[in-house]
């Protein structure tokens, strides 16, 4: 592979990462209710979850999944609810953003965890990998070594792009646990929306 061709795919799997999705709101969410760190967490979770589509990428298994009707509509419903759980946790969650924090706790692993199941039971990363990446690939480039790169590669961007939500979403901790009614309405927007997404997922075809 080139290094022009490299650098496009570059550019376009980060223009892909940064468009809202359910892992840039599950990642600003976590931020903004848990801190920087918290955010972080999450982060590598998106990214071990990118790790994970990679591995099934290059044995074979995301053209298998994708190729099967029954295995796509099962990984498929069981990542919208899983969506919809987090959310409504969210959702009933006491006090605003600046208040669940100390009210209810979520650990940095738990969030690591949900990040990557977040992640990897998203089919539409499963169909990145299937429909996207191979574009940037030429038989004579075409190999498992090639695909595990790329797919590294789109970890890395992940990581990085979902640091920076992180860490810039962290700074407006302060100001939102100021205002009860700002807190709550980010609370309810952001978890309604990390359920739409459930809901959107289930509706895939």
């Amino acid at each position: 592979m080139s290094i022009e061709t490299y650098l496009l795919f570059i550019a376009g799997m980060f223009a892909f990462c940064a468009m809202p999705g359910a892992d840039f709101f599950y990642v600003l969410s976590r931020a903004l209710g848990g801190g920087a760190k918290t955010g972080v967490y999450a982060a590598v979770g998106i990214a071990t979850g990118v790790l994970f589509h990679t591995f099934l990428a290059v044995v074979g298994l995301s053209a298998l999944l994708l190729s099967s009707a029954t295995a796509f509509m099962v990984i498929k419903y069981i990542g919208a609810a899983y969506l919809c759980y987090i959310g409504f946790k969210m959702f009933t969650a006491k006090g605003g953003f600046g208040q669940v924090e100390t009210t209810n706790r979520t650990s940095d692993m738990k969030v690591f965890r949900q990040g990557i199941l977040t992640n990897a039971l998203n089919p539409k990363v499963c169909l990145t990998f299937v429909a996207f990446i191979p574009q940037f690939l030429t038989p004579e480039t075409s190999s498992p070594l090639m695909l595990g790169m790329l797919g590294i590669t789109t970890a890395i961007i992940a990581l990085l792009w979902f640091t920076c939500v992180a860490v810039f979403a962290a700074k407006f901790r302060t100001v939102i646990a100021e205002s009860k009614a700002f807190s709550n309405l980010l609370k309810y927007g952001l978890s309604s929306l990390l359920m739409g997404f459930g809901a959107k997922l289930a509706m895939t075809n």
